[in-house]
């Protein structure tokens, strides 16, 4: 080759890299974009030969769109404008939306939320799990889509007599003050009217990420029945009285509890270690599928109680048709879907490694008189072997229903090798769950997967699957 040769030929090169590199995305650029299909939380489509997440969309929808991060060839973006919408597109009803981060799909109409569900979990269950051969059934809907939650977490910022209280900003930890939250509906709006005015009245400090300091943290509330249980959570030791704050939720309530919660830990974490009874009820107690239960401020609950009595339905059903001799309910909290599902027929244990909450279920096992429920304080991994092994022979369910995190590797190990013969499994995480089917599948063949909108107009969805030994 010629030195003219090779000199045209670099000067080619440089041109097309010159080229490439005015093709790259970068932030700030306004693109054009089509979703092609749903992520976790968002759509996915290509754009410039990069693949763009973008929240906020239907399926099939056109939009202009604002790159705000690019890795590598793949960009996340925020819409800008639609330009071509979805018949399945809605306004959203919430003032916030789009700004608070607690709703990701309030824009679509309620079927096509359902939908999205039904695909994120058979997405999850193919990609993760490999589970090519399980097809997810259709989503179960909740039967109110607003005003369904029966507990609030929220946090206060801002500053003395200027307080806001709401939930983070997307993608931040900013708080937008709100004056209601759809999914809570008038009691939580009641309560945080009521608060805002209470800590404004006292210039009551809020609490600051950047510095530590200020005075509350969050307002954490449960409303069933009409009881309600409020928990100041303070930044330390709480010096102001609340029984001021406590005589107006009264004319407000029909029946409450105040509580205070010191956390004075440096992290995101909502509630410490600590919680002090402040005046009225200590529980919320009431009846749901014929099991009493009472809930305390710290005890696990689902929040969506129609949502969950399907859920816990379904187990239940499955329990008869397996014809259980023995059942065995791991993470099994305060003990309400343990004593939904045991029986005079069988023995039931429950399986927790948190003292306070086995306390709790010992209570509400002599509550509802449950003789043949015993409650057990340990490890899973320790647990699960020894009753397999004393119940020999038996005709053994197992039902579990983890945190987010899931069962993980340890607890999977230890359910293929106990002598199981079906397990119902409740999520509240697709991806984990679907991690975790990956471990069983070698043991255990999925029945049946089952998503519940136990959280509507967000991308949350929970999740049954029942599984039997393979022979």
């Amino acid at each position: 080759m010629s030195v003219r040769q090779t000199a045209e030929n670099e000067n080619f090169d440089v041109a097309v890299l010159r080229y490439k590199c005015r093709k790259i995305m970068k932030v700030n650029d306004i693109v054009d974009f089509v979703a092609e299909d749903y992520g976790n939380a968002e759509t996915v489509g290509v754009a410039g030969g990069v693949t763009v997440f973008v929240p906020f969309l239907c399926v099939g929808e056109r939009a202009k769109v604002k790159i705000n991060h690019v890795k590598g060839k793949v960009a996340y973006g925020d819409v800008v404008t639609v330009v071509e919408r979805s018949p399945k597109r809605e306004e959203p009803r919430c003032p916030y939306y789009g700004v608070c981060g607690g709703c990701a799909l309030m824009h679509m109409k309620y079927a096509e939320q359902l939908s999205f569900k039904q695909r994120k979990v058979q997405r999850n269950l193919t990609k993760i799990g490999k589970l090519d051969g399980v097809a997810v059934e259709r989503c179960v809907p909740s039967p109110h889509v607003f005003a369904y939650r029966n507990k609030l977490s929220l946090p206060v910022s801002g500053t003395v007599g200027n307080v806001k209280i709401g939930m983070y900003k997307r993608g931040t930890h900013e708080v937008v003050d709100m004056n209601n939250c759809l999914l809570g509906g008038l009691w939580s709006k009641k309560l945080v009217e009521l608060f805002r005015d209470y800590l404004n009245q006292n210039e009551i400090a809020p609490y600051d990420e950047k510095t530590f300091g200020g005075e509350v943290r969050h307002i954490v509330a449960r409303y069933i029945d009409g009881q309600l249980l409020a928990v100041v959570v303070s930044n330390g030791e709480f010096a102001h009285d609340l029984t001021e704050f406590y005589d107006t939720l009264s004319k407000n309530f029909d029946k409450v509890g105040l509580f205070v919660n010191i956390n004075s830990g440096k992290n995101n974490v909502i509630l410490g270690k600590i919680t002090r009874h402040i005046a009225g009820i200590r529980y919320i107690e009431s009846t749901h599928l014929g099991t009493t239960f009472r809930l305390r401020p710290d005890s696990f609950f689902q929040v969506n109680n129609e949502v969950k009595n399907a859920i816990y339905t379904q187990v239940r059903q499955m329990i008869d048709v397996a014809d259980t001799e023995v059942l065995v309910d791991c993470f099994s909290g305060v003990g309400v879907l343990t004593n939904v599902l045991c029986s005079d027929a069988y023995d039931t244990y429950a399986v927790e490694i948190v003292p306070s909450a086995v306390r709790d279920a010992d209570e509400m096992a002599a509550l509802n008189h449950s003789p043949r429920l015993t409650n057990i304080l340990g490890d899973a991994n320790e647990v699960l072997p020894r009753l397999t092994a004393q119940n020999a022979g038996k005709r053994m369910t197992l039902v579990v229903d983890p945190p987010r995190k899931g069962l993980g590797e340890g607890i999977c190990n230890t359910i293929c090798k106990a002598n199981f013969n079906n397990v119902a499994y409740i999520s509240c995480d697709s991806a984990t769950l679907a991690r975790d089917l990956s471990m069983l599948s070698s043991r255990f063949e999925v029945l049946s997967a089952t998503p519940y909108d136990m959280f509507p107009n967000t991308d949350q969805v929970e999740t049954v699957v029942l599984l039997a030994r393979r022979a």
